[in-house]
C-alpha cells in the first residue's frame, strides 16, 4: 500500500512547475534564446550552436510556429523561419516570403527570403524586381537564385536530404588553414555527387560555403 500511495505523489512532484517534467525549449525559442545570435560581432563565437540549431529547426520545427515567425520581431529569427520553410518547401508561405523579399527593412532577412522563393520555384517577378535592390547582397543573391527558377532540379529536396543527415558537433571546425583538408561528401549544384577524397590532388580546387548565418 505505501507503494501505491507514494505513486500519485511521485507523478504530482514530476509534473508540477520547476517539476522534472517541464516542457523543453522549442527549437525556435532555442534560436530565441541563444548566447550568441547571429550577428557579426558574433562570428566567431557560438557558431556551432547557430549551425546545429538551424538542422534542428529545418528538420523538427513545426510549420505553424515557422510561419508565425516570419512575423517575429527578431531579423535573424525571421531569417531561420524564412530559410526553413523554403527548404521544407512550405507553398502556403509563398506569399508571405514574397512580402518579406520585398518590403522587410532587413537585408539580411531579404536575402533569406529570396532564397526561400527560390527552393519553392515560386514569385519569378519579385526576385526579377530584387535584382534591382540597392543592397548589392541581396542582388547578388536574386541573380543566382533567378537561375535556379530555370532548372528542373528540385534544390528544396536535395537541401532537406543533406540536413537530414544531421551534423556533428565533433565535426565542427575540423577544417584547420594550413592542415590537410578533412574529406567529406556533398552534391553539386547539378545533383551529382562530390567526395572530396576522389578528386583531392589531381588537380586545384577551390570550394565556397558562404559564411552568412541567421
Amino acid at each position: 500500500m505505501r507503494r501505491l500511495t507514494a505513486l500519485p505523489i511521485l507523478l504530482l512532484a514530476l509534473l508540477a512547475p520547476g517539476g522534472w517534467a517541464q516542457d523543453e525549449l522549442s527549437p525556435l525559442e532555442k534560436y530565441r534564446a541563444l548566447k550568441f545570435p547571429a550577428k557579426p560581432e558574433n562570428f566567431d563565437k557560438g557558431w556551432e550552436d547557430r549551425v546545429a540549431l538551424e538542422f534542428e529547426i529545418v528538420n523538427s520545427a513545426d510549420l505553424a510556429s515557422l510561419r508565425s515567425a516570419l512575423r517575429d520581431p527578431d531579423p535573424f529569427v525571421r531569417s531561420i523561419a524564412a530559410r526553413a520553410l523554403g527548404i521544407r518547401s512550405d507553398q502556403a508561405s509563398a506569399d508571405t516570403l514574397a512580402r518579406l523579399a520585398q518590403d522587410d527593412p532587413e537585408p539580411g532577412v531579404r536575402i533569406r527570403a529570396i532564397e526561400a522563393l527560390g527552393f519553392l520555384k515560386a514569385k519569378a517577378e519579385v526576385i526579377e524586381a530584387a535584382k534591382k535592390e540597392s543592397n548589392m547582397a541581396v542582388r547578388w543573391t536574386a541573380e543566382r537564385v533567378a537561375g535556379q527558377l530555370t532548372k528542373e532540379t528540385d534544390f528544396a529536396s536535395m537541401a532537406r536530404e543533406a540536413y537530414a543527415l544531421g551534423i556533428k558537433r565533433e565535426s565542427m571546425g575540423s577544417a584547420k588553414v594550413g592542415q590537410p583538408a578533412p574529406d567529406f561528401s556533398a552534391r553539386r549544384i547539378d545533383g551529382t555527387p562530390f567526395k572530396l577524397s576522389e578528386v583531392l590532388g589531381r588537380k586545384p580546387i577551390a570550394i565556397y560555403f558562404s559564411a552568412y548565418d541567421g
